[in-house]
């Protein structure tokens, strides 16, 4: 089991001063390098790996000339770069779309199955029994 931290004994013990000076260096600092992904290092290469995917080379041969000049980048993940790039999307601001439920009609009404269109004299078949 955890313990858990007591921020008041943390902020009585805290120098204000010290940490204000730290966040103002930091501020003056450049933030902390992202990676770099395939897409950034392919980015150059961007039109001319379009041009050569729309002139019929699929991805995998694309990934292996690209992996024989020291560019480690598998299939798939060219694939998706591709799909991305075609769609002139940078990727920086794709969303995933969300299935909608069906809505039915205004005017619909759902449909009741034969067996429960009302109240019957036998409820354990199911089925309705007319009075003679």
């Amino acid at each position: 089991m955890r313990t858990r931290v007591d921020y008041g004994q943390i902020a009585a013990k805290l120098d204000y001063a010290a940490l204000e000076k730290k966040l103002d260096q930091m501020s003056q600092r450049d933030p902390p390098k992202k990676r770099k992904t395939a897409a950034t290092v392919l980015e150059p290469l961007r039109e001319r790996l379009l041009t050569l995917h729309r002139n019929g080379w699929r991805s995998a041969q694309l990934a292996e000339e690209l992996k024989a000049v020291g560019v480690p980048v598998s299939p798939a993940r060219l694939r998706e770069c591709l799909n991305r790039w075609m769609k002139g999307g940078d990727g920086a601001t794709t969303t995933r779309r969300r299935c909608r439920p069906k809505r039915l009609a205004a005017n619909a009404q759902p449909t009741i199955p034969a067996a429960h269109a009302g109240p019957t004299n036998d409820s354990q078949t199911g089925l309705r029994l007319t009075a003679r």
